[in-house]
């Protein structure tokens, strides 16, 4: 938890929303693995919620986009097909979203509210047919919503120059890690070029959750798999996301042949489900090379902002480093073999 304060606000969260009286300090826990935004555990008299709050200097367009993504999590929800929280509205304009004064400074904060989902998160639990098959299907009824998410051409492109600012500033700051970082220039240029060429193509995108992998899903008591933190919602290329989704339930541990069962499984029960996606060539892979979050973990660990997790921060960035090459190689390789899959 990167803003301890934060708790002296829960009162004020839990009656804008309507949710009873809090049960003291000790019922706002941090919810771990929360690393972009600070999530609390909340214990009222009416049930448990997962309260979270977004950054202090989130700009016009992060909100347009969060405010997009709820829609996508709205029409999701509604179909009542793919398990997820339920969110929590305010009760007098049915808002999921709210902007609250923080004690002390009295910033604004926008603050989120969901009923809490009981369960392990996937990343804690081992893969398996029985789970990956549910997340196939809930991502196969997302897919055939067919919520339309305009084209290719609205990609960002690789920004080159926060790349090398960020290599300035690692080798002015003498990291450990500057040169590998200044290593990957090559591969981030490729692939760069590659982004332009997916933008270039103006390939068809629908909107979905865009973020789905085992830290953003909940394996219940009841056994099924809850899809949570839907505020990345947006457009993606399906077969990307089918790719990316199915690879990391598969996880790291099993064997090749284990993974490849799994993956297999997962698309199979994506389709039964009436996803459509086909598998993307593997170039257009390049849709999902995205380094804000290794530049935001670089950036944080050597020039942290207000409320940054600095600990947390000089963790990731060498370990998001040192993966790049390896990422873009294995989702290059899952996706030639969904391919094969999806024409067998």
């Amino acid at each position: 938890m990167r803003t301890p304060d934060l708790t002296r606000v829960v009162d004020n969260v839990v009656a804008a929303f309507g949710l009873g009286s809090h049960l003291g300090a000790t019922a706002a826990e941090p919810v771990r693995e929360a690393w972009s935004n600070d999530v609390l555990r909340v214990r009222t008299t009416s049930g448990a919620y997962a309260v979270k709050f977004f950054p202090r200097e989130l700009g016009p367009e992060q909100r347009a986009a969060l405010r997009n993504g709820m829609e996508v999590e709205r029409i999701v929800f509604d179909t009542g097909q793919v398990p997820m929280p339920e969110p929590e509205p305010d009760p007098d304009t049915g808002s999921w979203l709210l902007e609250l004064a923080e004690p002390g400074t009295g910033a604004p904060r926008l603050v989120r509210v969901h009923a809490w989902v009981d369960g392990t998160p996937c990343s804690d639990v081992a893969p398996s047919v029985d789970l990956v098959r549910d997340v196939g299907r809930s991502l196969g009824r997302v897919h055939a919503l067919g919520l339309p998410g305009g084209d290719t051409s609205g990609l960002r492109g690789v920004d080159l120059e926060r790349w090398q600012r960020a290599i300035e500033w690692a080798r002015s700051a003498t990291a450990p890690w500057a040169a590998e970082l200044a290593a990957c220039t090559p591969l981030v240029e490729e692939m760069a070029g590659r982004v332009d060429q997916v933008r270039a193509a103006r390939l068809p995108m629908r909107r979905s959750h865009r973020d789905l992998d085992p830290k953003n899903a909940v394996v219940r008591p009841d056994g099924r798999v809850a899809l949570t933190d839907w505020d990345y919602a947006g457009p993606v290329l399906p077969g990307v996301e089918l790719v990316v989704a199915a690879s990391s339930f598969a996880g790291v541990e099993p064997a090749v042949a284990e993974q490849e069962r799994l993956v297999a499984e997962f698309v199979a029960a994506y389709r039964l489900a009436g996803g459509d996606a086909e598998a993307p060539d593997a170039w257009a892979m390049a849709a999902e090379f995205d380094l804000d979050w290794l530049l935001r973990n670089v950036e944080g660990s050597l020039r942290p902002q207000p409320g940054d997790d600095i600990e947390l921060r000089r963790r990731l960035a060498p370990e998001l480093i040192a993966s790049l090459a390896a990422d873009v190689t294995a989702l290059e390789r899952w996706a030639r073999l969904i391919a094969v899959i999806l024409s067998g």
